[in-house]
């Protein structure tokens, strides 16, 4: 069932999902190289974003509601990065294009000033939902709802596995959730083999 990214909820994230609006930086990175980006969140995955992002486009401006929360060596490293800039108590409160995205308005979260910004893409790295909802009343998911399971991708009920973006796992990566899903097969495989 995999994991859902967290949506912002604000104007022109849907119309423009795909044409600048975008949720994972290794994987679309490439199409902005040379292009203005932000990057929306303030935690490890925002601040790895915009540093990954940095490699490849021309600018990327980080912009969290409130404080950053990343790991302080990355946070460093962020601060070093001539190509980043952060603007912290920014609220994105719309996504702003015409055919493709062109901008942001942004709220100033102790003024409320409003201003407009350009840019050609906005990857939004707040976190993923895990899609477990049927699931949770069965099986041992983590505080963020994630199911956790073991080496095998065994849950704690007998004959079910899981893998993939819905588990534990902390990288949530196509090739990652394959090989993993190799793994519950052959562990599924196993197990009703021994129990037939």
């Amino acid at each position: 069932t995999g994991s859902t990214p967290r949506r912002l909820g604000v104007p022109g994230e849907r119309e423009f999902a795909g044409k600048g609006v975008a949720y994972c930086a290794i994987c679309d990175g490439p199409l902005f190289k040379d292009k203005d980006v932000f990057v929306a969140g303030g935690g490890n995955s925002a601040v790895e974003a915009a540093l990954d992002l940095a490699k490849l486009a021309r600018s990327v401006t980080l912009g969290h509601r409130s404080e950053l929360r990343a790991d302080q060596i990355l946070v460093d490293q962020l601060k070093k990065d001539p190509k980043i800039s952060v603007l912290l108590k920014t609220k994105i409160t719309a996504i702003l294009g015409d055919k493709t995205m062109t901008g942001l308005q942004a709220e100033d979260a102790e003024t409320g000033e409003q201003r407009v910004l350009n840019g050609d893409g906005i990857f939004i790295e707040i976190g993923y939902l895990p899609n477990t909802g049927p699931f949770q009343k069965y099986l041992h998911v983590s505080p963020q709802g994630e199911i956790v399971t073991g080496i095998k991708k065994e849950t704690n009920l007998p004959g079910v596995f899981a893998a993939g973006d819905v588990t534990t796992t902390p990288y949530k990566q196509i090739v990652i959730a394959a090989s993993e899903g190799a793994i519950a097969a052959l562990a599924a495989n196993d197990y009703i083999q021994q129990h037939r």
